[in-house]
């Protein structure tokens, strides 16, 4: 999960993982992966639906979920996946695990 304060709208933007750890979005993002069914439906609720490209096996709500690309269960994440899918920010959740997500920064994250 990612901290987004209120003024999220300005870019580039700093936010900090579920670990602590800083990162910046250096611009809004328009490819976004849910790591969780949650996070789905979060993004779903704040109508960004459309900027998803990528979701869980386990992300079936909204029903619209179940039409975007999946990329393996929970844990442990189709890393092959993710990366082809290209997104700007991956939506993780603690499920995903710390060394999944750390592959995927290492690679250009």
């Amino acid at each position: 999960m990612v901290v987004i304060p209120a003024h999220a709208g300005r870019y580039p933007l700093q936010v900090w993982d579920q670990f602590g750890r800083p990162l910046t979005l250096q611009r809004q993002p328009e490819r976004i992966i849910s790591g969780s069914p949650g996070n789905t439906e979060i993004l779903f609720a704040l109508g960004l639906g459309d900027r998803v490209v990528g979701v869980t096996d386990w992300c079936d709500y909204p029903p619209e979920a179940k039409d975007k690309p999946k990329i393996g269960n929970i844990s442990p994440l189709n890393l092959e996946k993710v990366i082809s899918l290209r997104p700007d920010l991956l939506l993780a959740c603690n499920l995903n695990g710390k060394e999944p997500v750390e592959t995927l920064t290492e690679l250009g994250g």
